[in-house]
């Protein structure tokens, strides 16, 4: 009877002890791929925001006049999720 309580808690222990690891490879997994698409998301941003920077003012005329910029804003997004 004593060895069979004995290995009860062992069991219960090391089912407790493979579902936080569990657990936790799923939370790292979870944040790493939060922050992931926030670099990604930022560094797109950063790269927008120096092609605003370089362009010239007859270029950013003829870039606001077809409305270019939402288009291609939109596919470059979906294209990296």
């Amino acid at each position: 009877m004593n060895f069979d309580l004995i290995n009860l808690i062992q069991i219960i222990f090391l089912l407790i002890c493979v579902t936080s690891i569990f657990s936790y490879t799923v939370h790292s997994y979870k944040n790493l791929k939060h922050r992931i698409e926030e670099n990604v998301k930022k560094n797109i941003l950063i790269q927008w925001f120096e092609f605003i920077k370089r362009l010239l003012p007859e270029d950013y005329i003829v870039y606001e006049k077809y409305g270019v910029w939402r288009y291609l804003g939109r596919f470059k997004i979906k294209m990296m999720f």
